[in-house]
């Protein structure tokens, strides 16, 4: 299927909620089991923090087939993820209400990031990349990891770092096959995680 890549940026509203629902179909994460508007709430941050690096795969027909999106300081947009706060507040209390074992995941996972791995100086995290259901196994992922590689190294960047579960074995394979090495292993909540970087210099 033809498609342009996009940058984050240039997203508007609409293409920013068919992102946020795309992640929510196909990423099984934390940040999707706290709901959709959660997920929107944090493209919609990205989207305004001019340090973050975002590409979209969209096609002739603008539907939203793959995106890759990475961070110098991750751990600021998940902090902007609370403001407003009465927002943020009532989509607590949702979770506590309607999905309290998610809530008590958030919490267990906060509580355990300090085993996290710092960000060296002059690296930027792959947050997320995904690729939509019907379009996996056609080189997309590939393709988008590609350039989110080459958008790092114009952008001046020394390496690359991500977090991937140990069990991801397709994830990791592609992973290798680009040159990211595991530098790393530790547990986040309920999960074991493998860190890989690659260096750009």
């Amino acid at each position: 299927m033809a498609y342009e890549l996009l940058g984050l940026s240039q997203l508007d509203e609409d293409d920013i909620k068919r992102l946020a629902m795309l992640h929510h179909s196909v990423m099984h994460t934390l940040l999707s089991n706290l709901g959709l508007p959660m997920v929107l709430r944090y493209y919609q941050v990205a989207r305004d923090d001019p340090a973050v690096i975002g590409l979209c795969a969209v096609s002739t027909s603008g539907e939203m087939l793959a995106w890759a999106l990475g961070s110098p300081h991750p751990d600021l947009i998940n902090l902007r993820l609370r403001t407003p706060f009465t927002w943020f507040l009532f989509q607590m209390l949702r979770l506590a209400l309607t999905r309290p074992l998610v809530l008590w995941q958030l919490i267990s996972s906060v509580l355990s990031s300090s085993g996290q791995p710092d960000m060296k100086s002059g690296a930027i995290e792959l947050t997320y990349i995904g690729v939509a259901s019907n379009q996996r196994g056609k080189g997309l992922g590939k393709d988008l990891l590609n350039s989110f590689i080459e958008a790092s190294r114009s952008t001046g960047y020394s390496s690359i770092v991500l977090s991937v579960e140990t069990d991801n074995k397709p994830a990791m394979a592609l992973y290798e096959e680009m040159g990211f090495r595991i530098v790393q292993t530790f547990s986040e909540g309920r999960h074991k995680r493998h860190r890989m970087e690659l260096a750009l210099t």
